[in-house]
């Protein structure tokens, strides 16, 4: 059941939010020990908030009909705070030190007001800091298509339970791909929303840096990118306004650009024959629909991972494991922490070290090639919003290939281009689940709009889903 369904078979009794929470916690309680996506739970609290809410609704309490996500559970990155679970972002911690959030994030406060129960938060790389979700004390989150394979990162716990149906919405986080990578990788839905629309305080790691929500956005996932826009409506809140999301779309009206691949001169991989079928089936699908569907080519394009790159890691006081508070704007710590994992008396893992080295790096990098790399990303943004304008999406690849063997994203990694370029651009962007290739893992693609177009992203991914059925169930066996 979507999310609107079990909220209105909730609002009119013909199913109690008990027994959709019992149904949920039961289906992690049985996933989890193939997935591994789960930090910390609440599931008591969780079953008492679901029989309130049927006492509330039996005893006829009008102020909960209003209510958009009445009863409907809901799972969370554990770098985003619940009150009184986890929240250390796969960080380590000091003996007997703990590290459990005191009140939720503006994010998840929102969705407890509209009616939903938060039931646990979800496996994160340390710090964030990687494409595959893995961390010292948690493990790694495996596919629940194939666990041998990466659920992706780093929101691979939410992408992990949403894929398995333990979940009906997921909260996320996006600043190079976080919250899409593992939707690709899983076969569910995920949104990075235009940049500021949704809170993103109370997250771990944390940045001082003013520039931080240009790049990072707290991301809703689900199972169907039709639940994506309520979801994105209440964790917007005041600002849900200026998306227009309840403005319905002609999309027979809208432009449709097509990019097959990343340039030969990109440092990329070019699209395999999975996902450049996928992108095909598409282009042919919407063509059938009436949508005029044009290829776009975008000069500079070839050069996106290098300027975001450099864009990127010119963020300053990322509160990472390198940080430190008594000098905010140093990196002296990355040097000393590459030495201790170097000689085996590191608690962190190589990411957050290596992210760390990078990041120390960056800040020799000459001022010149910064100007130039600012430059080239705002040109490159410009090109891309004068040619979608206010009634234009773009089919992009989300990544080369389906989900792969856990551990290999570091012979991949430059192929996280076709991710952070919208981090980079600031353009909001969808990543819509289209069944499963011929290798049975989950393809997908990545819809992107302009700036406060969100709407126009997921009607077209509402479009691909009905017309290929989006999420597919991963196989069971007992």
């Amino acid at each position: 059941m979507r999310a609107a369904e079990v909220a209105d078979a909730v609002r009119t009794r013909r199913i109690r939010a008990e027994d959709v929470v019992t149904a949920y916690v039961e289906r992690i309680k049985a996933v989890n020990p193939v997935v591994n996506a789960v930090v910390d739970q609440r599931f008591a609290d969780a079953l008492q908030d679901a029989r309130d809410i049927d006492a509330k609704l039996d005893a006829g309490d009008e102020s909960l009909a209003a209510l958009p996500l009445i009863g409907v559970p809901f799972t969370v990155k554990e770098s985003i705070a619940v009150k009184g679970l986890s929240f250390r972002g796969g960080q380590p911690v000091g003996p007997g030190e703990e590290r459990c959030a005191r009140e939720d994030a503006p994010s998840v406060a929102r969705l407890r007001a509209a009616g939903g129960v938060p039931l646990c938060v979800t496996n994160t790389p340390e710090s964030c800091l990687w494409w595959e979700s893995y961390n010292a004390y948690t493990g790694s989150t495996h596919n629940p298509y194939d666990t041998r394979l990466t659920a992706g990162g780093s929101s691979g716990g939410e992408g992990a339970l949403l894929g398995s149906a333990a979940s009906v919405i997921g909260v996320g986080s996006d600043i190079a791909g976080s919250c899409r990578l593992p939707a690709f990788f899983c076969g569910v839905a995920g949104h990075k929303p235009t940049p500021t629309v949704v809170p993103w305080q109370s997250h771990a790691p944390d940045c001082d840096d003013p520039r931080w929500p240009n790049f990072f956005t707290q991301a809703p996932l689900a199972r169907y990118v039709s639940d994506l826009p309520l979801a994105l409506k209440v964790l917007a809140g005041d600002k849900a306004a200026l998306l227009r999301l309840d403005e319905k779309v002609n999309v027979r009206s809208v432009r449709v650009y097509y990019i097959e691949s990343e340039p030969r001169g990109a440092c990329s991989s070019r699209v395999g024959p999975e996902v450049r079928a996928c992108m095909a089936r598409c282009v042919q699908a919407l063509r059938a629909r009436g949508l005029d569907v044009q290829p776009l080519q975008l000069p500079g394009l070839e050069d996106a991972f290098a300027s975001a790159a450099v864009c990127m890691l010119q963020l300053r006081r990322v509160h990472s494991v390198h940080y430190d508070p008594q000098r905010p704007d140093s990196m002296h710590l990355a040097w000393p922490n590459l030495w201790r994992f170097l000689t085996c008396r590191s608690r962190s893992t190589l990411h957050a070290i290596v992210a760390g080295v990078l990041f120390a790096i960056a800040r020799r990098t000459p001022a010149g090639l910064v100007r130039r790399a600012e430059a080239h990303r705002a040109a490159l943004g410009a090109r891309l919003e004068a040619a979608l304008g206010s009634d234009g999406v773009l089919l992009y690849p989300s990544l080369p290939e389906p989900a792969h063997r856990t551990g290999l994203f570091w012979c991949r990694v430059l192929n996280a281009s076709y991710l952070m370029v919208f981090n980079a651009l600031g353009l909001p962007v969808t990543q819509v689940p289209l069944g499963l290739g011929e290798s049975g893992r989950p393809v997908g693609l990545q819809v992107a709009s302009n700036k406060y177009q969100d709407r126009l992203s997921l009607a077209i991914g509402q479009e691909l889903e009905a017309a290929f059925g989006g999420w597919v169930p991963p196989a069971s066996k007992e």
